[in-house]
């Protein structure tokens, strides 16, 4: 797919190129489709051409929690959940 954008030409230089501005509007929708959860980490590290720790860096910079992390604060929680339970401790109310 792909996207026409009408900018002044004089907006770009040898040191800020109108390539350089579309391969960062090209990063910044595909991390977009995977926040929307349209796309997979996986497939957006493929696209993008860069290892799963250098999209994890760049979802965080763009404030986009990356997969392991959410899964990390589950596991966290479900293990003090679990461990509350088997002391005996009522749940607390998480509103």
């Amino acid at each position: 797919m792909e996207f026409t954008i009408d900018l002044p030409a004089d907006l770009f230089d040898s040191e800020y190129t109108r390539d350089a501005f579309c391969e960062r509007l090209r990063e910044l929708g595909i991390l977009e489709l995977v926040r929307v959860k349209r796309m997979h980490e996986h497939e957006a590290a493929a696209m993008l051409g860069i290892a799963r720790w250098e999209l994890v860096e760049r979802m965080k910079a763009a404030g986009i929690e990356p997969t392991e992390s959410t899964f990390d604060a589950l596991k966290t929680r479900l293990d003090g959940a679990i461990s509350r339970r088997n002391a005996g401790i009522k749940p607390v109310s998480e509103d």
